[in-house]
């Protein structure tokens, strides 16, 4: 039987603490937890309050705050790009950062920034947008759940109605 590490993904949580809870709540069994940005301090408030390993990058509401803008984490053989979407304009096209994920050897791209959900497979590559866990468009809590094993990487868009 394949293992599998269960991870989080958050984005634009904009200091929203009850819906980081919320979410922390219903996903209390994750090894990590990756954050995308707009409110990075909130991967601080969430290391502080769960026993996951924090992985985050900074979004463009994060000027003046310590961190990379881009990042990539390699588990169980599988790349996994992180960013927010800003630097590759993801509100107006998903190909920027599609081709730089392909450049890079990712599995997954995960970004934020639109704060609505999106989760697309092409080409060996999973693009992933959890959504806004602390703004969304439609007031609801927006976030993403993976597994990631040897095999590849299984994402899965999740939303708390509020």
């Amino acid at each position: 039987m394949e293992q599998y590490i269960h991870a989080l993904v958050l984005s634009d949580t904009h200091g929203n603490k009850g819906a980081i809870d919320a979410v922390l709540g219903q996903n209390r069994d994750v090894e990590y937890i990756f954050h995308l940005g707009d409110h990075i301090r909130d991967a601080r408030y969430i290391d502080q309050n769960t026993r996951a390993r924090v992985v985050c990058v900074k979004g463009n509401c994060d000027v003046g705050d310590a961190g990379n803008t881009e990042d990539t984490i390699v588990l169980m053989g599988q790349k996994i790009l992180l960013a927010h979407g800003h630097l590759y304009k993801v509100k107006y096209s998903y190909d920027r950062l599609f081709y730089h994920a392909r450049e890079c050897a990712a599995a997954a791209a995960l970004f934020g920034h639109t704060h609505r959900q999106y989760c697309e497979y092409e080409d060996g590559l999973w693009m992933v947008n959890p959504g806004s866990a602390g703004a969304s468009h439609d007031g609801n809590i927006c976030y993403a759940t993976m597994l990631i094993g040897k095999m590849g990487v299984v994402p899965k868009l999740k939303t708390l109605k509020v």
